[in-house]
């Protein structure tokens, strides 16, 4: 129980990362299960396979104490409020409404089957004495597929068969099939000497399945005088080896076994007497044999799976997409603000209007300039109250285009998408450059580092503001120590943020891309002054030396000369020191004239034809200040082949998606080009290959960066309002539980990838949460353990 909020935690994000719609419990009586609540699944249908409720039929037997009824009962309770429940018979489903008062409508027969493994096969003498001699059986017998259980009435049925005739008694044994304790042997063995049949009854103990399947089909018959079952499986594995079988006539025994086996009551002797005398008549025992291969047909998995699928189409989905009746505020740059951001927000806020009523905030200076739904108004900032909203969220992004919002998320709290990991150089010149307040800066480096560290880099003057300092550092906690929950668009920086702080509630969602049915026909050259039969290879979005052109250019001027109708374009506004190096580098290079196009800024609608004009895109990156880019994901949305670095977020596109070369720190100058001469050249040699990328790009745009798929992953964050339970508390407690129990590295392991699976809590709005340093849960794990050994 203490850790159960933890599982409540791991089932919601699995349920969210795969997107979940019924969610099956398989055995909700499994002592190893958890007990479920409704609150983990929102709007995730339940569904439960119920194979019986024997233990509280039989209560005496099996509840026998206070603490494992009220355990059987919460079970109970918990499958009251699942959307349906599946039961493998209708003794089942009769038991539940007459015992526990179930609705019967929300029960389903689904029936079991037997596993393709149990079959009938001729076996070679050889097979057979083998069995024979391992457990001293003669030649004919009654096998009973039993059980260490009292239910399993194998007592009943040693009387039993102790009251046939001597001459059955002497041409078969009774030979019992299961794993038994020495208790309960030594009792039927006893049993068996006490009735006078010791030398006629066998108990295999445990066999292996190739020595059931063998004895299943050497056997003359199957008795099977149970108690009470759910399904009664030997039965069904029996006939499907072609063997006659004699069971109960209660429960489901009954129900199952038709007019295919002679039914017995289990609780008289005499009873099971008369039917092994009447099951072992020659032509009795031929006749159920063939009425059980007849029967067995009943039972398969594809009539379950049918009864499954019928089961959950009953189900009603309706309620789960309605438009939640809430407004919220939004925090972000819109055009005609030059930034690949601005264009993301106007369609994630036109998506999410679908859902919600939304106020955005825009920065003071200029009008927005874009077509919104009509439920979404636009305002300054500073008309934003945090009282009027169910939540608020910001695009934070490392450009002086979000600097307006930074006091917002401190005073407010609220959802803060985090486009880039490291926000050390906007941090720094907004401080420093824009309020020329040093001590702001400071104070934002504090909130990730220590004050010795701080001091250090204040004391070294020469590198305080330098690009070099800003990447040896990176710098977010000034937004995400104060957000409620963060939103990243890579696995990797959310790692990051929660080794920097368990705490912190971080959220991983795709950069969307509208994916469009992919056209056909010539590319749009004319349309853009290219040549009609050059070979296109294009950088996007604003150019700068941390996308890597003075090497693109490098290795393209190298193309050209293998390949002179190659043309290469950059397509954006580049920063002024990068607009610099291209002009010099291409009046050095006088070879590549009117083979470089620099666009400058584009609009969105021009930026995707110059990407359906493209053969080879290119997307590199060093320094990774943990962005995400939004380039990138209409490319792949677009079918088209990439070039990318091996390195972050880029790094976890699939390989067969994009090409992808070594990150540059691992690169010499003149290895970086030609890595990307390398790339260049294979991708024009072989439009196969480019042709497989673009493919698989395309389908995997499909699969996870549409919009519609992350904008409900947008709605689940909004709705969540849930205090996840890993904290370092809890982690201490689960730490102390492992102390000198000797766990494996592999172990250790497990269980720190299931608790960082789990998510971190939340704080009140404009509260910063404690810090907890946490570098990295399984190092803390295996440190307490090392410590105490």
């Amino acid at each position: 129980a203490q850790y159960r909020p933890i599982i409540g935690d791991i089932i919601r994000n699995f349920i969210d990362e795969y997107q979940i719609d019924v969610f099956f419990v398989t055995s909700p009586f499994e002592s190893t299960v958890v007990t479920y609540e409704k609150e983990w699944f929102e709007n995730t249908k339940v569904v439960a396979i119920v194979y019986d409720i024997i233990p509280y039929v039989m209560k005496e037997q099996y509840l026998t104490s206070k603490e494992i009824y009220r355990w059987y009962m919460e079970r109970v309770e918990m499958l009251r409020w699942m959307e349906r429940c599946l039961v493998i018979s209708q003794s089942v489903k009769d038991d539940m409404v007459k015992h526990l008062n179930f609705d019967p409508e929300k029960i389903d027969v689904i029936y079991g089957a037997t596993s393709g493994k149990f079959f009938k096969t001729t076996l070679s003498d050889e097979q057979k004495n083998e069995i024979l001699s391992k457990f001293n059986i003669g030649d004919r017998f009654i096998m009973c597929l039993g059980g260490d259980d009292k239910r399993k009435n194998m007592d009943a049925l040693i009387t039993a068969y102790a009251k046939m005739p001597r001459e059955l008694i002497d041409n078969y044994q009774l030979v019992i099939v299961c794993r038994l304790s020495d208790e309960t042997l030594n009792r039927l063995l006893t049993l068996s000497r006490e009735n006078g049949v010791s030398g006629r009854v066998v108990c295999t103990n445990f066999v292996t399945d190739e020595e059931l399947l063998r004895i299943y089909n050497m056997a003359s018959l199957m008795a099977f005088p149970s108690q009470y079952e759910g399904f009664g499986l030997p039965i069904v594995e029996a006939w499907a080896c072609g063997v006659p079988v004699l069971t109960s006539n209660n429960s489901s025994l009954g129900e199952i076994a038709g007019d295919a086996a002679v039914l017995v009551n289990p609780f008289d002797v005499n009873d099971i007497t008369r039917g092994l005398v009447t099951a072992l008549q020659d032509d009795v025992l031929s006749d159920l044999a063939a009425r059980g291969e007849v029967r067995v047909k009943e039972f398969t998995w594809q009539r379950s799976a049918n009864l499954v699928f019928s089961a959950l189409g009953k189900i009603d989905f309706s309620s789960r997409d309605q438009k939640p009746a809430k407004r919220i505020a939004f925090f972000t740059p819109l055009p005609p603000i030059k930034s690949g951001i601005s264009d993301y927000s106007v369609d994630i806020v036109n998506a999410l209007s679908a859902y919600y009523d939304i106020d955005v905030f825009i920065d003071g200076g200029y009008q927005a300039q874009c077509t919104l739904a009509d439920n979404v108004r636009v305002f300054k900032h500073h008309k934003f109250s945090p009282k009027n909203y169910k939540t608020v969220i910001y695009q934070v992004g490392n450009s002086p285009y979000h600097t307006y919002m930074f006091s917002y998320i401190q005073k407010c709290g609220g959802i803060v998408e985090l486009h880039d990991e490291n926000l050390h150089l906007i941090a720094d010149h907004y401080a420093t450059y824009t309020l020329h307040d040093k001590a702001l800066y400071r104070k934002y480096l504090l909130e990730d580092y220590s004050k010795e560290q701080v001091d250090a880099l204040f004391r070294d003057a020469r590198k305080l503001h330098s690009r070099e300092k800003a990447e040896e550092m990176p710098l977010n906690g000034f937004v995400t120590n104060y957000a409620d929950r963060v939103i990243v668009h890579s696995r990797g920086a959310k790692e990051n943020l929660l080794r920097k702080n368990i705490h912190r509630q971080v959220e991983t969602i795709l950069h969307y891309a509208k994916v469009e049915p992919l056209e056909e026909g010539g590319k749009a050259n004319a349309a853009l002054g290219l040549p009609h039969d050059s070979v296109v290879i294009a950088a996007f979005g604003f150019i700068q030396e941390t996308k890597r052109p003075l090497p693109a250019l490098k290795a393209f001027g190298r193309v050209c000369a293998q390949y002179p109708n190659a043309h290469f374009c950059f397509v954006g506004e580049p920063d002024e020191p990068t607009d610099k190096l291209i002009k010099t580098y291409l009046k050095q290079n006088d070879d590549l004239k009117g083979k470089v196009t620099v666009t400058g800024y584009v609009d969105l609608d021009r930026f995707r034809q110059y990407i359906d004009a493209t053969d080879i895109c290119i997307n590199l990156r060093h320094p990774y200040n943990g962005e995400t880019s939004g380039s990138l994901m209409r490319i792949l949305a677009k079918g088209k082949c990439v070039i990318v670095n091996d390195i972050g977020s880029f790094g976890e596109i699939p390989d067969d998606c994009c090409v992808k070369i070594p990150a540059v720190s691992s690169l010499s100058e003149e290895e970086e080009v030609d890595a990307i001469y390398g790339a260049m050249t294979r991708l024009i040699a072989d439009a196969d290959l480019r042709q497989s990328y673009g493919k698989n790009a395309y389908k995997y745009a499909q699969d996870n960066l549409d919009i519609p798929i992350v904008v409900k992953q947008f709605v689940k964050v909004i709705e969540s309002n849930r205090r996840p339970a890993l904290n370092e508390e809890m982690l201490s407690s689960i730490i102390r539980r492992l102390r000198g129990q000797g766990y494996r590295h592999e172990q250790v392991k497990a269980l720190a990838e299931t608790l960082a699976y789990s998510k971190n809590s939340r704080r009140e709005p404009g509260v910063k949460p404690a810090p907890v340093n946490v570098t990295n849960i399984m190092d803390k794990i295996k440190g307490f353990i090392q410590r105490a050994q």
